[in-house]
């Protein structure tokens, strides 16, 4: 993903939907999702699939990025409504 210019692959997807697969809850997929929801300026999802990852309890997690994060595209998404 990082590697296309953060643009999701066919063949990125494909590993992401794999690692789901197996663990529906596997926090770097999650991630990767949010992102890429973020940078196509889908506010909402991103901001289900961060919330999702925070809900986990993780300690892999940093809940204080994760808040900004949400934060910031819950301000992006009133912009564009």
């Amino acid at each position: 993903y990082y590697q296309a210019s953060q643009h999701m692959t066919v063949q990125t997807r494909a590993m992401i939907d794999r690692a789901l697969a197996l663990d529906s809850n596997e926090i770097t997929a999650l991630m990767l999702l949010a992102s890429d929801a973020f940078m196509q300026a889908n506010y909402a999802q991103a901001i289900e699939l961060w919330q999702k990852v925070m809900d986990l309890n993780s300690p892999r997690i940093n809940r204080t990025q994760l808040v900004e994060s949400i934060n910031m595209a819950k301000l992006l998404q009133r912009r564009s409504d």
